[in-house]
């Protein structure tokens, strides 16, 4: 369905408009969590490592896909809101070539260079067989990955929220079942783990596609009649480059912070990545919150409601500040109970180093969730360099911290570091906000600019 927000209550639309991507986030990260739950405790130890291990490597490949995705549907949330059809027909047309090439070329670079990058990473060599093969078989799935994701930002920037929902659902119910098939029935080890995921996202791309072409006749494009619309790539790769930048910086910052984690031995990379997918199930209120203020900013800043912006933006402030309150009781209550669903309780010392990140990170919830939703406030205002800026930050100050506070405490230094390139980003962001300069930064705005300098 789609939904136009530019009118109506703008908490109830932030809410409706971003329960939907909640609940499609949560088991999205469910998906990744039962990977490493079954890896962890059907396979071993060492496997539950290697994810661990490979998770920056692979969001690193994935961030030029997100980058551009998160782009392209600012420019189209900002076109849909102002009601020009002309340009979000040429914009899907654009979004849809431009996602294709970029996820088939971030498919071959992750096949190449997995391995020597995971070297690079000082990878512990107990784990560096299980994370190349678990790594070169997701990237077979990048493309539909990247066919998803950019149907579902499209979606999303016309409103709706609901159908990548179920999308997710039935994809979801689909890796759950070939987890059990290919873990425990086949005994396919972690490359299972990894096959699981790429047909549930081959399947979820088919989905995507064909709901696109059903109900949605602005999506309903031949493959004959897809081109690239000049003016509309420059406006997307403005807000896509920076944000694909940022995304690869977190990533690079994220791998050398691993490769801090990794000289501290397996079991502490193990705890790690245990408690790191737990952490990333916390953060997904404020991820949900941030893309639907940034599509609900979009709309409203292509119809000209800057009141309505500022009216979201604290509605939705308000909402993942108690959201992120409650997540922090909740991780601090079941510490030990949650990081066993990981690790098998034989392994007390591994637990123990999982519980010291938990209850130090989920103190903090409440920083990144409103670092985030101001950052992606921003994005959908047009607002691409800062964001950026944030995400550049919070990585250089927290890798900083890192390497100085792991020489003197050792490991725990580098969970307080974390927190710490949190609020550095979110000083940067909120300065950003006061300051105003981002009302001048809609593409409508640039396009009247333009058309003056032109005249």
């Amino acid at each position: 369905m789609i939904k136009n927000m530019t009118t109506g209550n703008s908490t109830r639309a932030l809410v409706f408009f971003a329960m939907p991507m909640l609940l499609g986030n949560i088991i999205q990260q469910l998906n990744i969590t039962m990977n490493a739950m079954m890896v962890g405790r059907h396979v071993g130890v060492n496997e539950l490592a290697a994810i661990g291990a490979s998770t920056g490597l692979n969001f690193l490949f994935l961030s030029a896909i997100i980058g551009l995705t998160g782009g392209m549907s600012v420019i189209i949330s900002q076109y849909f809101g102002a009601n020009n059809e002309e340009k979000v027909s040429q914009g899907v047309s654009t979004a849809i070539i431009l996602v294709v090439l970029a996820s088939i070329a971030m498919s071959i670079l992750g096949i190449v260079f997995a391995e020597p990058l995971l070297i690079l990473l000082r990878t512990p060599e107990n784990v560096l067989e299980h994370a190349v093969i678990f790594l070169t078989t997701l990237f077979i799935g990048i493309l539909p990955l990247g066919v998803f994701n950019g149907f579902a930002a499209i979606l999303r920037a016309f409103g709706n929220s609901m159908a990548p929902l179920v999308i997710l659902v039935l994809s979801a119910i689909l890796n759950i079942v070939l987890n059990f098939v290919f873990i425990v029935g086949l005994d396919g080890g972690i490359r299972g783990a990894a096959l699981a995921t790429v047909v549930s996202q081959l399947v979820s791309a088919i989905l995507s596609v064909a709901y696109a072409y059903k109900f949605v006749p602005t999506m309903r494009i031949k493959v004959t009649e897809l081109k690239i619309y000049p003016s509309l790539l420059k406006e997307m790769l403005k807000m896509g480059i920076p944000a694909a930048f940022q995304m690869s910086f977190l990533s690079i910052g994220n791998m050398a912070v691993q490769v801090l984690i990794n000289g501290f031995g397996t079991a502490v990379v193990a705890a790690y990545t245990a408690a790191i997918k737990i952490c990333f199930i916390a953060y997904q209120p404020a991820i949900a919150f941030g893309t639907s203020i940034s599509m609900f900013i979009g709309q409203n800043i292509g119809a000209g409601k800057i009141d309505r912006v500022k009216e979201g933006l604290w509605s939705s402030l308000k909402i993942v500040s108690i959201i992120s309150i409650l997540m922090t009781i909740f991780i601090q209550v079941f510490t030990h109970q949650l990081l066993s669903l990981f690790i098998d309780p034989s392994e007390v010392d591994v637990i123990n180093i999982g519980e010291s990140y938990l209850r130090i990170i989920s103190t903090f919830y409440i920083v990144i969730g409103i670092q985030f939703v101001i950052r992606e406030a921003l994005r959908g205002t047009g607002d691409a360099l800062v964001p950026m800026g944030m995400g550049i930050v919070e990585i250089t100050v927290r890798l900083v911290f890192s390497i100085i506070l792991s020489s003197l405490i050792g490991y725990v230094g580098i969970w307080w570091a974390t927190p710490i390139g949190w609020a550095a980003a979110g000083i940067l962001g909120i300065w950003r906000y006061r300051s105003g300069y981002w009302k001048e930064k809609a593409v409508m705005n640039r396009e009247a600019k333009n058309s003056e300098m032109t005249a």
